[in-house]
């Protein structure tokens, strides 16, 4: 398939380059001339991918930039909604574990362990983290996001394997400006105010200041009723005693930002993000699901009242009984919820020396995750768990960048991190017993604490060649060390084979790392761009942090290995027709080896890590963004991406798997099918018009259609796994006065109704028909108003 790639993009090149001869600036002949004359070109955008300001046309790095307007335009509020507009890209949140799934080119890790840290890192106003409970954080006031694709170990560095997500949030201005906007989005009864102010405080100091508040019903309905417990007669189980809807919750965030420029060579920005999140359920993005004829769900063998098997936004989880709620620790009287606090800050010093540049970034972040959950996903709770966890994360990054006139330069740094991360878990399965020891109806209470320290330094070196050719080389050391004490703090069911009360499990990994990258670029004319690069990706291993602390457990078997990855990708790039089209081409090979990936075992309903092997990502992908006219624009994207596991003969069998369906010894050879969440092939095409709809005011009107193919979302490769493929449709109509002061607009995201999994597992308790599943947001259709002053 490589060869065939590879093929396509020379050809795609060739094209390309003859169209761009005949479509360069005449000789003789500036941008600024075309422009005298009346031609308006696309604005050149600016992209941080190598750490240091460059045109995303120039940079040798497949990248997607996201722009405020596109940001608005398609409600794009959260990372979740965000991915839908990068090609490639998928994001869901996770009940538990991480609490998302991050996915670029296919390759993303597991959200249902704790322990684990994502192959995608996302990086906030220069803070790398790498936690997925991240995605949950309010999207607003963003000047841009980037999407970078593929290893990224050199500038971001580590846990960055799959890619990078990038936000960089808007800073002070050197006048006075300020927004305000207020929408109602009807499906899910949302409502949402945000805005910001900005301006100089005094000559040398500026601030921004930006909030968003939220508050919505949700779009999944619950309908259970009251019921008796099936297993514990006289025992009465109240149904959705926490709402019908779900998820209804609140969301509030601010944003502060200073500037302090006390000269033309130095300046200082900090900021400093406050989020708080809360909802009637940790899993009010999941859902139970049947497949194989099967139209009742059941646990133990016993059939659910009120429950159905589609997927239809509809769905039967009751409350805890009061009985079983007394004295839970985190139990919120057996009332399912989900609260989300963090504390975001990164300060950021530039200083200036001739021709060198010195930058320092200072991070900190503080979340801080409780919730309660009907684990089970019926109107029985026989299944109940409550976490609590709270992480800490400090960052510090120093970096060097010269910008002499000679043919060398370089840039270098060092970094360091250090985090502590707490963590509770209290289990009820089935109510099997009074848990003396905690006096409550917990099975078990199991704690954690695990700390973790990195060291790392980069440095990379740029030869030009030539005025149009570089060559640039370099690499990332990486140290990181890992302690973890895991304990069961109370059993209350002794039949589980657990980790004895007091028995503290102790661990410690340690890895080291060097990650190479090499780049050669190449300007045949001052608007194109040809690329080649060899790049590596390191993922750190680390400690497994399930929510069962069996005894079997040992120092060594909680341990898993790390993620690397190596390969090449080639691109081209282009502006073309008098800066009115841009083009980009990217053909990639990469080999993945120890992929950490997690399957859910039915018997002991938990969670297991392991490092599949090996794997492979190729594909082509590009993109266009056509300015046809002044008023018409049209942009797209297409990607053919075939992710395949190599070589893993020894993945857990699915629930209900048989010797006929390829289950040998407890195994099964998954070497040669997809990843999870890697569709072969995904498509965008979009236009924005802008008109005169009477005598001072404006129309903007845009339109994205987006498909995808069916994939997997089942780890474990079961066929009930499979996501058909799917079209989403988004449009905007917004109104404005001439000066654009005030607009109003229509806004419409996913308007065909896709409703499809990102994540899904066996449904615990069910048969092997029965499986539960993250879901994407459905329908939203949006009325905004927003002011400028």
């Amino acid at each position: 398939m490589y060869k065939h790639s590879r093929r396509l993009l020379v050809g795609v090149i060739a094209l390309l380059e003859t169209a761009g001869a005949v479509a360069q600036v005449a000789p003789g002949e500036t941008t600024d001339d075309t422009q005298a004359r009346g031609r308006v070109g696309l604005e050149t955008v600016v992209v941080t991918a190598r750490k240091r300001a460059e045109s995303q046309q120039d940079v040798p790095v497949a990248i997607s930039s996201i722009t405020p307007t596109q940001l608005e335009s398609n409600i794009a509020t959260d990372l979740s909604k965000v991915a839908e507009l990068a090609p490639q890209v998928m994001i869901g949140r996770n009940t538990n574990g991480t609490g998302g799934f991050l996915t670029i080119r296919g390759i993303s890790s597991s959200g249902t362990d704790a322990g684990l840290d994502q192959s995608v890192a996302v990086s906030i106003d220069g803070v790398p983290l790498s936690r997925g409970r991240v995605i949950n954080s309010s999207v607003y006031d963003i000047a841009q996001v980037e999407v970078l694709a593929g290893p990224q170990s050199l500038f971001f560095g580590k846990n960055s394997p799959a890619g990078v997500i990038s936000l960089r949030s808007g800073d002070p201005t050197d006048h006075f400006e300020g927004s305000v906007k207020a929408g109602y989005e009807m499906e899910a009864e949302e409502r949402y105010v945000e805005g910001m102010v900005s301006g100089p405080i005094s000559d040398t100091f500026s601030a921004r200041l930006a909030f968003r508040g939220s508050a919505m019903n949700g779009w999944i309905d619950n309908v259970a009723q009251p019921v008796a417990d099936p297993l514990h007669p006289g025992v009465t189980v109240p149904g959705a005693t926490f709402g019908n809807k779900g998820p209804d919750g609140e969301n509030y965030s601010g944003r502060l930002t200073l500037r302090w420029e006390p000269s033309s060579d130095f300046n200082a920005n900090l900021k400093v993000t406050w989020d708080k999140q809360s909802m009637n359920a940790m899993n009010a993005y999941v859902e139970l699901y049947c497949t194989g004829g099967q139209t009742v769900p059941t646990i133990a063998g016993i059939a659910m009242p009120y429950a159905d098997c589609a997927k239809n936004q509809r769905k039967a989880e009751a409350s805890l009984p009061a009985v079983y709620a007394v004295n839970y620790p985190y139990g919120n009287n057996g009332l399912p919820y989900y609260d989300s606090k963090f504390v975001l800050g990164a300060l950021t010093l530039n200083k200036e020396f001739d021709k060198v540049s010195l930058t320092s970034t200072t991070g900190y972040y503080d979340q801080t995750v409780t919730g309660g959950n009907n684990a089970d996903y019926t109107p029985f709770s026989l299944l109940w768990s409550t976490q609590h966890e709270d992480y800490d994360l400090f960052t510090q990054e120093v970096r060097v960048n010269t910008e002499f006139d000679g043919p060398l330069n370089f840039m270098g740094g060092l970094y360091y991190e250090k985090s502590r991360r707490p963590w509770f878990n209290a289990a009820d399965l089935f109510h099997g017993g009074f848990n003396v020891m905690a006096q409550n109806w917990t099975t078990f209470e199991t704690a954690a604490k695990v700390d973790s320290e990195s060291y790392s330094g980069f440095a990379q070196l740029r030869w030009n060649i030539t005025d149009a050719l570089e060559l640039a080389a370099g690499a990332r050391y990486t140290h990181e060390e890992k302690d973890g004490d895991f304990e069961n703090l109370s059993i209350g069911v002794t039949t589980l084979n657990l980790r004895p009360v007091g028995d503290v499990l102790h661990s410690s990994y340690d890895d080291d790392n060097v990650s190479p990258e090499v780049t050669l670029t190449w300007h045949p004319a001052p608007d194109q761009t040809i690329y080649g690069a060899y790049k590596t990706g390191f993922k750190s291993g680390g400690l497994s942090n399930g929510a069962i602390l069996q005894r079997a457990f040992t120092a060594d078997s909680v341990k898993f290995g790390p993620e690397e990855s190596k390969g090449f990708e080639i691109g081209y790039k282009s502006t073309l027709l008098q800066d009115t089209l841009r083009l980009d081409v990217t053909a990639y090979r990469y080999e993945y080896d120890g992929l950490q990936v997690a399957s859910f075992d039915s018997s002991t309903l938990s969670f297991n890590i392991g490092n599949a092997a090996e794997a492979r990502t190729e594909g082509v992908a590009g993109s266009f963004n056509w300015l046809a006219t002044d008023n018409l624009s049209f942009n797209g994207n297409v990607g053919y991406n075939r992710a395949r596991y190599t070589n893993y003969r020894t993945a857990p069998c699915y629930a209900g798997q048989t010797a006929a369906l390829g289950c040998v010894g407890g195994s099964q050879d998954l070497s040669g099918t997809a990843l999870v969440r890697a569709p072969d092939v995904t498509f965008s095409i979009g236009a924005d018009y802008r008109a005169q709809f009477t005598a001072g005011w404006i129309a903007d009107f845009s339109i994205d259609a987006a498909h995808s193919d069916s994939y997997q979302a089942h780890t474990d490769n079961h066929p009930g796994g499979i996501q058909d493929a799917f079209w989403r449709l988004n449009a905007a109509i917004n109104l404005m006065p001439d000066d654009e002061r005030f607009k109003l607009s229509l806004i419409g995201r996913n308007l065909t109704n896709e409703y499809y999994m990102i994540a899904s597992s066996s449904a615990p308790g069910g048969p092997p028909t029965q499986f539960v599943a993250t879901f994407n947001r459905p329908r939203e259709v949006v009325l905004q108003a927003e002011y400028n002053f």
